[in-house]
């Protein structure tokens, strides 16, 4: 959050789902286009995709195209979150800035979607600080913090600011 308000240029959220938080802590002055990407349609959401897509494969006319990438609270759910980094680092602009986390020790969320309720959405992964490094090793320059949890070895997420 702390970050979203220095952000400039193009900005693609990637995995929105219907959540406009993101698009709301944005200067808009500063922001020449903004477009949700996701994979499925969540029902009746105030707040609708404007691009459906899967993350593993995006748009090949995408590439070096925005200036930041936002991934809030999603890459957990992603089949292959190695593939899903490559192609958010294909679609960043030289110095295009990535902003994404995840839980890390936190319980299986997904427990159904606004599309169906009976059915949880997957929930494939905890990703250590050190995992963080590995799936971040292609940029430049990369800050991951640490929030919540009961010490060093116990954090309730990571939050991650790479830049291309």
């Amino acid at each position: 959050e702390k970050e979203l308000p220095s952000i400039k240029g193009s900005v693609l959220n990637v995995a929105a789902g219907g959540w406009p938080i993101p698009k709301q802590l944005l200067d808009s002055k500063k922001i020449t286009n903004y477009v949700t990407f996701d994979k499925k349609f969540y029902g009746n959401s105030k707040n609708p995709v404007d691009v459906y897509g899967d993350v593993h494969n995006m748009s090949k006319d995408w590439s070096n195209v925005w200036d930041c990438v936002i991934c809030n609270q999603a890459i957990e759910c992603f089949e292959n979150p190695f593939k899903a980094m490559e192609e958010i680092y294909r679609v960043l602009k030289p110095n295009g800035v990535l902003l994404i986390d995840c839980p890390f020790n936190y319980r299986a969320f997904c427990i159904g979607t606004w599309k169906n309720p009976k059915q949880g959405a997957p929930d494939f992964w905890r990703i250590t600080k050190d995992g963080w490094k590995l799936l971040t090793k292609q940029f430049n320059n990369v800050e991951i913090e640490e929030f919540g949890g009961t010490g060093p070895h116990d954090r309730f997420v990571y939050c991650v600011k790479a830049v291309k």
